[in-house]
């Protein structure tokens, strides 16, 4: 925040261009251009930026995060339908909520993180691919090596024949299709030339990250006695509140203070002009989430847990709140997301007293931090009477 606002004291409100070798760079500084890109997606900002497709052709190389017109627009519906994204539920939410009760009605004692997404992967993988997919770790563990060469981009080659195993893995469930799964509905739609089987690595993905912010959520709830509360009252009367409107707005709160997608990437297909003056066709945009999500001068609770804002309006307006993004290219899959993080949450602060590692609490108990690895909290999860 620091260099940001010497960026803007010295140059103005950009977007700021970065000129470094073999690309044009601009840093998002003021909040109406962050809302001209994320609505102006995908023509002239594509979200299928140089780097993004670099990264991605290593496990998901046909996801529509990485597709350009004309293809995007099908491959966009597909997901959408998929996913309901339109309504607030998702046409299997009933099973959903089952299926996170259930994986995590059983925790027991201290657990770090690897044990917390070793339970939640089952979670995941009945969600989307069914029930036999519950013990299939060797899937998750595929898809693991694949992302870490993606984290390498271009400079690594593609493990064909790690990518060849788990596609093929996919298309099984795909062809099985499991009543209740996600895959289930990809099979009621259109497939032609819209590689389906592709469109799921994403879905596994973007739930890992689902299951980062649930992780650091319970770590912040472990030392807020009110919040809890809050929570428990509401699953005490699931009737009143079937949305899990309290634990769905703690999520979303945990999401803006720690994005689990950092840096939001755009890239131009033509010559874009600004207040500042002309962007070369080529150039990436980057929104960093946290300049926004975190900025003092502007958010009177940027550096506090404040699940409120989420419920009152404060999180609505001119002001770029996005842990899902937004516009077109708005994550298709959010209200599956908050579904299933929302039930998880719900059940786990109704069902278990919380008990956090020292350092962490010690962390945990004034501001929030600016990071917050979570791989480091270790939760203590007992049964209540």
């Amino acid at each position: 925040m620091r260099r940001i606002r010497k960026l803007r004291a010295r140059y103005g409100a950009g977007p700021l261009v970065l000129r470094v070798p073999g690309r044009t760079l601009a840093l998002v500084l003021a909040p109406k251009d962050v809302w001209r890109l994320l609505d102006e997606t995908p023509e002239p900002f594509s979200a299928a930026t140089t780097e993004k497709v670099a990264a991605l052709r290593h496990f998901q190389p046909h996801a529509v995060l990485v597709t350009d017109p004309p293809l995007r627009a099908p491959r966009r519906k597909l997901n959408e339908d998929v996913l309901d994204a339109h309504r607030p539920v998702h046409r299997y939410g009933q099973r959903m909520q089952e299926i996170v009760t259930e994986e995590l009605g059983d925790l027991r004692g201290t657990l770090g993180w690897e044990d917390f997404r070793a339970v939640w992967s089952r979670v995941v993988r009945r969600i989307v691919l069914g029930d036999s997919a519950r013990d299939d770790t060797e899937l998750t563990d595929l898809l693991d090596s694949l992302r870490g060469g993606a984290n390498w981009a271009g400079f690594r080659p593609r493990n064909q024949a790690s990518r060849r195993r788990f596609e093929g893995r996919l298309t099984e469930y795909v062809e099985k299709a499991e009543p209740g799964s996600l895959v289930e509905a990809l099979r009621q739609g259109p497939s032609d030339g819209l590689d389906p089987v592709g469109q799921v690595p994403h879905w596994l993905f973007a739930f890992d990250a689902a299951g980062i912010a649930v992780w650091r959520l319970l770590a912040v709830l472990a030392v807020r006695p009110d919040d809890r509360e809050r929570i428990a009252a509401e699953a005490r009367h699931p009737d009143e509140s079937p949305l899990l409107a309290q634990a769905g707005a703690a999520v979303e709160e945990s999401l803006r203070l720690w994005p689990t997608t950092l840096v939001i990437l755009r890239e131009s297909r033509a010559e874009t002009r600004w207040s500042g003056g002309t962007a070369p066709a080529g150039t990436q945009f980057a929104i960093v989430s946290s300049v926004f999500h975190r900025d003092d001068e502007a958010l009177g609770y940027a550096n506090s847990f404040e699940p409120g804002i989420w419920l009152d309006g404060r999180s609505d307006g001119d002001w770029p709140l996005i842990p899902f993004s937004a516009g077109p290219a708005v994550c298709p899959g959010r209200n599956v997301v908050l579904l299933s993080t929302s039930a998880a949450v719900s059940h786990l602060i109704a069902q278990y007293d919380l008990d956090l590692d020292p350092a962490t609490r010690q962390a945990l108990a004034g501001p929030m931090p600016a990071t917050f690895d979570h791989t480091g909290p270790r939760l203590g999860f007992w049964r209540k009477p």
